[in-house]
């Protein structure tokens, strides 16, 4: 994982009205919203991949087609595993709706571009580490946090940072952080570009 990873990662596009919400992990998910998260995360994979070959990144991975088959299989490898694993959250703690709504982001708003930028973060931030329960009660957002923080400890497992403590943590909280914050900053630009 490195600056640049793009992330699709979210709990949902919609505005939460009071009570419990529906959400793109709901029972019924629509098939393009589907496709075209994969298509995202397949995107963000190549993207990051490359990225990590620019700037040589982790240095034990050469700079040959070898290393970058090393930081594509990585990539793929923590996409699917943090997939897998959010989606197994979700089906243990069904928690769909999203704990803040965004007016204020909104085009519609009429307030400034500053203004609803700033509107925007909140959302994406807020929105990316809570949610809503059934019950319409807000919960830390543990299906996405938990999948992140247990992908990324799996993908240590692979990576040459597992030989030295001091940089294997190091990762972990670096790649933790750029994850969730590129799926806060989606959340946010979602919200900004709503209507």
């Amino acid at each position: 994982m490195a600056p640049g990873e793009l992330r699709a990662q979210t709990t949902t596009d919609t505005p939460a009205v009071p009570g419990p919400a529906a959400s793109s992990d709901s029972a019924a998910p629509d098939p393009h919203a589907t496709r075209n998260r994969y298509l995202l995360m397949a995107a963000g994979a190549v993207g990051a991949s490359t990225f990590n070959q620019a700037t040589a990144m982790p240095v034990q991975w050469k700079r040959t087609w070898y290393g970058y088959g090393s930081r594509l299989a990585d990539q793929v490898g923590f996409a699917a595993v943090e997939e897998s694993m959010r989606l197994g959250l979700l089906a243990a703690m069904p928690w769909k709706g999203v704990a803040m709504t965004c007016p204020g982001a909104r085009r519609s708003s009429g307030h400034g571009f500053f203004r609803r930028v700033g509107a925007a973060g909140t959302c994406g931030v807020v929105n990316t580490l809570v949610v809503r329960n059934a019950d319409g009660a807000r919960r830390p957002n543990l299906p996405l946090m938990g999948a992140i923080v247990g992908a990324t400890a799996l993908s240590l497992t692979w990576r040459p940072e597992r030989v030295d403590a001091g940089k294997g943590q190091m990762f972990v909280v670096t790649r933790v952080g750029f994850v969730s914050g590129s799926t806060a900053l989606k959340s946010a630009y979602s919200e900004f570009t709503a209507r």
